[in-house]
């Protein structure tokens, strides 16, 4: 077995006295950053800022939801919502809104679900003089990757005439 070199051990020697003084510093920026990270001893974290409610957590501790529930939502700023009474949204899709609403005689709204790689339009697809029948579509923009977030926008279409006291069928599909 062969002896290291005089260059090779001041090499060693100079490499050893320029690291050390970065190891150490990392050494103990680590330790900084664990201990600020691990907060103190008994305490509690933060409980997320998110709209989801996680199951586990008892009833009186759940955080609630950052937004309204959409599915019993208001009609947007300026529209006025149909009575319950005129509208039927039995075959609706789950997860939709049954809200119709009204801007002036002639456009009439519900919202729509989306997000992601998924949108939604408004179709009238009936304009009789016994009701008006409209259908919230939810369609895909894309093949992804997609996003998990859900989006509720405000869907208006304008009738051929005004809506009067016509009632509304309000319908939806998921293409």
């Amino acid at each position: 077995m062969s002896t290291p070199s005089a260059s090779a051990r001041a090499a060693v020697a100079l490499l050893s006295g320029t690291l050390r003084p970065v190891l150490l510093a990392a050494a103990l920026s680590s330790g900084v950053l664990l201990a600020a990270g691990c907060g103190g001893a008994g305490e509690e974290p933060p409980l997320p800022e998110s709209s989801t409610l996680p199951t586990a957590a008892p009833p009186g501790t759940r955080p609630m939801p950052a937004t309204p529930d959409p599915l019993v939502a208001a009609p947007p700023a300026g529209a006025t919502a149909l009575p319950a009474g005129r509208v039927d949204a039995a075959a609706l899709p789950a997860g939709l809104a049954p809200l119709v609403w009204t801007r002036d005689d002639r456009t009439i709204g519900a919202y729509g679900r989306g997000g992601g790689c998924t949108d939604a339009r408004l179709e009238v697809v009936e304009q009789g003089p016994e009701r008006v029948v409209l259908r919230v579509v939810q369609f895909s923009t894309g093949p992804g990757p997609c996003t998990r977030e859900l989006i509720y926008p405000p869907l208006e279409a304008t009738l051929d005439a005004p809506l009067g006291e016509r009632p509304v069928v309000l319908t939806g599909i998921v293409a």
